[in-house]
């Protein structure tokens, strides 16, 4: 079974930094790039990371149930064990972005809030954080 992570935000609250800082993370900790999957869309991207056989994709686009769910989609067609995307905190219309990290059988779904901070240091440091809080979800 496989698993869906989402950072959950409002529109323009930091999501797409936050994934942005990930895959130093996972690099630090281990984990190699998959030859030839970034793909840049963009300021969003999606790639693939692996460690120990586990496959990690990881996509900051999160505005629309069709994003989302392509991208997820792509995730699930190269067997990844675990996926990570965003999502908007609460879905405007019946398939939102929510929806679409629910659409999928065999994944479990966790939703991580991003956290907001008044000033840039304060964000820079809540992004840190959250991608942090992504990481060791995994």
């Amino acid at each position: 079974m496989g698993k869906i992570i989402a950072l959950k935000g409002k529109g323009s609250s930091g999501k797409t930094t936050t994934i942005k800082l990930l895959p130093e993370i996972l690099i630090q900790n281990g984990y190699k790039q998959n030859h030839g999957k970034y793909q840049p869309y963009g300021a969003d991207f999606k790639d693939i990371f692996i460690k120990q056989g586990i496959k990690v994709g990881i996509t900051s686009s999160g505005d629309t149930y069709d994003l989302v769910k392509d991208r997820l989609d792509e995730f699930i067609q190269e067997n990844c064990d675990i996926c990570i995307c965003a999502c908007r905190t609460s879905d405007r219309k019946p398939l939102g972005t929510i929806a679409a990290t629910q659409s999928f059988s065999g994944y479990t779904n966790e939703y991580i809030d991003k956290t907001y901070a008044q000033g840039e240091i304060q964000q820079k440091q809540a992004n840190r954080a959250d991608a942090l809080t992504l990481f060791n979800k995994i």
